[in-house]
C-alpha cells in the first residue's frame, strides 16, 4: 500500500518523483488515484516561496497531481516528521485553511 510521506517513482504520462500527500486512509480504498506532490532535485528548483527541501530534493507543494496507482513503480525515500509538518503548512497557506 501506498503511504502518506512515501516519495515513489511514477512511470505515468510522465516520469516523476511524488510524495505521497493523500490519507492512509484513503489511499488504502479501492480509487485508483493517489495525491502526491511533485519532487525535483534542489539543482532544478524553480523560484517557488513554498518549496520544502527534503535532502538533495525539493518537494513542491504548488504542483499537485493524482496519478493512477498502477503507475507507482518503486519508492525511493520516506520523509520525516518535520518535513511533512512542513509541506502540510504550505498545503494549508495555499488552500487558505
Amino acid at each position: 500500500m501506498l503511504r502518506r510521506g512515501e516519495v515513489w517513482q511514477i512511470d505515468g504520462a510522465r516520469e516523476r518523483l511524488g510524495l505521497v500527500i493523500s490519507s492512509d486512509v484513503y489511499n488504502s480504498t479501492a480509487v485508483p488515484i493517489v495525491i502526491v506532490a511533485e519532487v525535483v532535485e534542489a539543482a532544478l528548483l524553480r523560484d517557488s516561496p513554498l518549496a520544502v527541501p527534503m535532502g538533495g530534493w525539493v518537494v513542491m507543494p504548488d504542483r499537485l497531481s493524482s496519478p493512477m496507482k498502477k503507475w507507482f513503480t518503486e519508492c525511493v525515500d520516506v520523509t520525516d516528521v518535520e518535513t511533512m509538518r512542513r509541506v502540510d503548512r504550505a498545503l494549508r497557506i495555499l488552500q487558505q485553511l
